[in-house]
């Protein structure tokens, strides 16, 4: 049974009409573009890796200042891509309904324990790769994620003419990992929150040998642990900063409730959980708790020492504690916990993807509608300042056949222009 909260029930005046808000419906086919490398990153075994995230727009759609989208999936951390289905689902759907999506990838890895002891079965039910050295590494790999989706953010920020997107209406969503991820990304802004666990510490003993049969790790891996630096990373930096105005949380959760505290514009927050997960805890426990506890306990090797984390009703329930002072949000917890019965429910996944992402959708585009962003209009809101703030041209030849030829004015010469047709291409 799904529970209903009280914060829902004062926001819905605000958002009872979110169903007809831009944003919201179906209305464009889709075009993408696949593998755009927005960076590259030194990750957990001093590998400099590329960073890849696929990009969804309208096609069809006029408007020139469509909302971005930036969808990180999930995976423990060391696993799974943006190829992820759940995360193509979502990137379809929402640039159907008008927005700009970037689907990323980001570093993924840590360092493995150095006694792991399983068989061919237990390898089959479990994530080799997740069976971690110590917790500290948890959160460093959620840092790094952090990092890399924030000059995600800052990159499509960058693209803003090219795909026609609003720059003041940004926002990031996640399941497990990349819920975690985008909680980070959306409340992490000042170095004051920066985890102790992601200055310079200790380094890690050689991990399980076993381990490299699974592509874990190897014998070249730089076990150092160095401090990683700046909470908003080194990717992209200048011009846009890596705010967004809203975050979807999916099945993840935050390791430190202070991650919440003194944020400067604190973004609305989408919450989705259900009781019966066994990897995450839905309202505070160690990650995989449930998993060692109630499903492998006594047949595999228990996964090692997980942080503990508040999922998403624990989250649902600091914020209710904080009355007036908490985020604008909206919770959609399924209340479905059974001790000891819910190992092959699959409760670490979304119950109804249509409607949880209608819902995150019309979420957000009530915030939207908060802002100067209407469709019908924003072609026409910008100014001539905006439209002219490079040398004058002329389309010589317009409509075109087979060749554009463009007169720029004396002085103009070396200016680059983004010229887009109708259709946003």
């Amino acid at each position: 049974m799904k529970r209903l909260f009280p914060i829902l029930i004062c926001c819905w005046a605000f958002f009872s009409l979110s169903a007809q808000l831009p944003y919201t419906q179906v209305l464009f086919e889709v075009d993408s573009i696949i593998d755009v490398n927005y960076g590259s990153a030194m990750d957990y075994a001093g590998t400099e890796v590329d960073l890849l995230m696929d990009i969804y727009k309208p096609k069809g759609d006029p408007n020139c200042l469509r909302p971005i989208m930036i969808l990180a999936h999930g995976g423990a951390w060391v696993t799974d891509s943006k190829d992820n289905a759940s995360m193509k689902f979502m990137s379809m759907e929402l640039a159907k309904r008008g927005w700009v999506v970037a689907n990323i990838d980001y570093r993924l890895g840590m360092n493995n324990t150095d006694d792991y002891s399983t068989n061919a079965f237990c390898s089959s039910i479990t994530e080799s790769c997740a069976f971690v050295v110590d917790s500290l590494e948890v959160e460093r790999a959620n840092f790094r994620a952090m990092q890399d989706a924030k000059g995600a953010i800052r990159f499509m920020k960058g693209r803003n003419l090219i795909d026609s997107t609003d720059v003041n209406n940004v926002f990031m969503a996640g399941e497990s990992a990349g819920g975690f991820t985008s909680l980070s990304v959306g409340f992490v802004d000042d170095e004051m929150k920066k985890p102790a666990s992601c200055y310079a510490i200790s380094a890690v003993p050689m991990p399980d040998s076993d381990f490299a049969e699974y592509g874990c790790t190897d014998a070249t891996n730089d076990l150092s642990r160095p401090d990683l630096g700046d909470v908003e990373g080194d990717l992209h930096l200048g011009e846009y900063d890596a705010s967004v105005k809203g975050v979807g949380n999916f099945f993840g959760g935050a390791i430190d409730l202070g991650q919440f505290e003194n944020t400067a514009n604190p973004p609305g927050v989408y919450l989705f959980a259900q009781g019966s997960d066994v990897i995450i805890d839905y309202d505070y426990g160690m990650m995989f708790g449930r998993m060692n506890d109630e499903c492998i306990a006594g047949i595999c090797q228990g996964y090692g020492p997980f942080p503990h984390a508040w999922g998403a009703e624990g989250i649902r329930g600091y914020f209710a504690g904080l009355g007036t002072s908490a985020p604008l949000y909206q919770a959609e917890i399924i209340d479905n916990y059974t001790g000891f019965n819910d190992c092959f429910n699959n409760g670490h996944i979304i119950d109804d993807p249509d409607l949880r992402l209608q819902n995150m959708t019309d979420f957000f585009a009530g915030i939207i509608a908060t802002s100067d962003n209407h469709p019908d209009d924003n072609c026409n809101a910008l100014s001539d300042e905006e439209v002219i703030n490079s040398p004058q041209i002329e389309l010589v030849s317009n409509p075109v056949n087979e060749v554009l030829s463009i007169r720029v004015p004396q002085g103009g010469e070396g200016s680059q222009f983004v010229i887009v047709d109708i259709s946003g291409r």
